[in-house]
């Protein structure tokens, strides 16, 4: 494998990508680290999050009789976005031995997995990443300072006592402004260096170099610490019996924040990642926003909504990239969904016009279209076809629904009336348009109109907007079909792995109630993460090395599909309820463990919910704080045997009022499947080939 991080300060254009050895990459300079007495490249494909989730991390190699250990992490000093690294040697014997350690700065080079920089956009939101095409003057050493053309690159850290330090500007093998350090170490004894990186360089000799040379690692540490609980806190709260599953929910929400940053007049730009995806696009980036409102992160999603409107074309109509005709539908349904899920009135009133804009586009859109459809489309990406494609006409379905809650709210009723005549019509010619595609294999195709693609958007058609049933007959086929294509658990796009592609599967077997394929798909999804629970969206061949060359983890896209997966798994809207607990794993079920969710957001208000595993069942216990007449439903674990409790209807248990608890007798056979149990499952299929 070839796992990849980021590291950034939201608000921050210039991030920085740990390699996959471990070293850090600005586009300024390449920070690389080198150990043992021969200086052999520091390589470390696993790293650790602080606290399992926060984006501070650590790698450690053993080396003979020393371990290294390197912890770095992203912050903000004088308005500056800063990288913080501490070397950690220790004497891990019970002999004494020389630790010895470099880090300079790595020449340039075509190498692999290393995000192009210098990129100025021809607009906001198109791919950005600041940075220097040259190497420029040679390096040279200044104090601590390596500097190059006047500016500092980094900062060697001063050496503790007993440690001998050697600077040296001259290149070795690839690697020049080199700060050496040696120390003899006693049984058990550790000592530790620091450095300081400007993301961006800054002019050598000025008060703000002089701060940053004197940064704390300790001290920012724990403001940078402190920065992510804070920002995470607003989020629903999950408590889980797994760690992974847990974590990876948290981590996502901080990579997608990592990836946002200002742009000159101060809108929030959400892009996929700080490295090659470094760019606006309305499908990822209404995805993002969502996964943001269904955790509750809802000021993050407002401020990402905002750049939206950047992408409205004077006729109306929302597009971000030539040929890109579902941007229409997704920029409606991600701005109709904030204010459903925040009842912001004020807010639908601001966007109504842009609203009404986009819908007149689309009426005028579809009178001069032979279907009545959207427009065909020719994406040259994901369906990898031309026409009328089914994801644009979906997602079209989607908005408007979405664009009729948001003219409710702003009291636009006779809006919303026309608009709801309009979606039912709408809705009826592309029903007659899939049922005649769909004659051809019996699913519903990738282009409505042309033959060949991969599937993409046409797993869009019951999630997130039920255009069609999630249980009729035409998506089951089509869910069917996809799953026959499946690979290590994963979809498949174009012959490659899909990390994301086939979330839409799992969203949709939730409405189903097929809670033992989520559980399985959910684990599936997990086992091909990276150790800081990254994930990745193609190029990798099944059953083949995993090295992923382009397309470098952690994906935006992917982290906002886990994010929306494992939240509607634990709480989720279903019309007028909601509905608790929807997939669970029997893992968590166990005798003395529990799950629980706190102030999770729905469109009917907050929802809170423990339920603790008994041995010979559980007990529930919930408070919910919604609208009057919201009913709460809990549809039992798929697993369970014999059960006993009040108000079972079928498999699924109405619960009496917004809060109150209930005593389930059940027998939970032994669980079978775990994230561990995932994971040794695909080692084993890969050792097999």
């Amino acid at each position: 494998m070839t796992p990849t991080d980021q590291m950034a300060v939201p608000g921050h254009a210039a991030g920085t990508e740990i390699t996959p050895e471990g070293w850090l990459y600005t586009g300024h300079a390449e920070l690389a680290f080198r150990l043992g007495p021969n200086l052999r490249d520091f390589d470390q494909r696993i790293r650790t999050l602080a606290e399992g989730r926060y984006p501070i991390f650590t790698s450690s190699v053993r080396h003979g009789r020393i371990r290294y250990t390197v912890t770095t992490f992203a912050t903000e000093i004088g308005g500056r976005a800063v990288n913080l690294v501490r070397v950690e040697m220790r004497n891990v014997t019970r002999r004494s031995a020389t630790a010895r350690w470099q880090t300079g700065v790595r020449r340039r080079s075509p190498a692999l997995r290393r995000f192009a920089r210098p990129a100025t956009p021809a607009r906001p939101g198109l791919y950005y990443q600041p940075g220097t095409r040259a190497e420029g003057a040679p390096l040279v050493i200044r104090g601590r300072s390596v500097v190059r053309d006047g500016r500092v690159l980094y900062v060697a850290g001063e050496p503790p006592r007993g440690v001998r330090r050697a600077l040296r500007a001259r290149e070795a093998r690839g690697v020049g402004g080199r700060a050496v350090y040696r120390a003899r170490l006693s049984p058990g004894e550790a000592v530790a260096v620091d450095f300081v990186m400007p993301v961006v360089p800054v002019v050598h000799g000025t008060r703000l170099h002089r701060r940053i040379a004197r940064a704390s690692f300790d001290r920012e540490r724990e403001r940078a610490l402190a920065y992510w609980r804070e920002l995470l806190r607003g989020a629903m709260a999950i408590d889980l019996p797994e760690d992974k599953v847990e974590d990876a929910f948290y981590a996502s929400l901080a990579n997608m924040a990592m990836a946002r940053y200002k742009d000159a007049r101060g809108r929030w730009v959400q892009t996929v990642n700080k490295l090659q995806y470094h760019a606006f696009y309305l499908r990822d980036g209404a995805v993002m926003t969502n996964a943001f409102d269904l955790a509750g992160l809802h000021h993050l999603a407002r401020r990402n909504l905002a750049f939206f409107g950047s992408w409205q074309e004077r006729d109306g109509n929302f597009i971000s990239r030539p040929g890109q005709r579902d941007g229409f539908g997704q920029a409606l349904w991600a701005l109709g969904e904030h204010v459903l899920r925040t009842r912001d009135r004020e807010l639908a009133r601001k966007l109504y016009p842009r609203v009404l804009r986009a819908v007149r586009w689309f009426e005028r859109a579809r009178r001069r279209d032979p279907l009545g459809l959207m427009p065909p489309g020719d994406p040259r990406d994901n369906e990898l076809v031309g026409g009328h494609l089914a994801g644009d006409n979906f997602w079209a379905s989607a908005g408007l629904e979405r664009a009729i809650d948001l003219a409710e709210l702003a009291g636009r009723r006779r809006s919303a009336e026309r608009w709801a005549a309009l979606l039912a019509q709408y809705r009826a010619a592309l029903d007659r348009r899939v049922r005649r595609a769909a004659r051809r294999g019996g699913w519903i195709p990738p282009s409505l109109d042309s033959r060949g693609g991969e599937d993409w958007g046409n797993l869009w058609a019951a999630y997130p907007v039920a255009t069609y049933d999630p249980r009729s007959r035409l998506v089951s086929r089509t869910i069917r079909h996809v799953r026959a294509g499946f690979r290590e658990g994963l979809a498949t796009w174009n012959g490659y792995l899909h990390h994301y592609l086939g979330f839409r599967v799992l969203q949709t077997e939730l409405l189903r109630g097929e809670q033992r394929d989520v559980v399985r798909g959910l684990y599936d999804a997990l086992a091909h993460t990276t150790s800081t629970h990254g994930g990745f969206e193609t190029s990798v061949r099944p059953y083949g090395d995993r090295s992923v060359a382009i397309n470098l983890t952690p994906h935006g896209w992917w982290a906002a599909e886990y994010v929306a997966l494992l939240r509607n798994m634990l709480v989720r809207e279903d019309g007028e309820a909601v509905v608790l607990a929807s997939a669970l794993s029997p893992a968590w079920l166990q005798p003395g463990r529990r799950v629980a969710v706190r102030g999770a957001p729905t469109v009917h208000g907050k929802v809170s919910y423990e339920l603790r595993a008994l041995p010979d069942g559980a007990v529930l216990t919930w408070d919910a704080d919604v609208e009057e007449g919201t009913r709460l439903r809990w549809p039992l674990p798929g697993a369970a045997r014999d059960v006993r409790v009040e108000g079972l209807r079928g498999r699924t248990v109405e619960l009496p009022g917004p809060s109150g608890t209930l005593r389930v007798r059940w027998r939970m056979p032994r669980a079978t499947a775990t994230y561990r149990s995932a994971v040794e499952r695909l080692v084993r299929n890969y050792r097999r080939r």
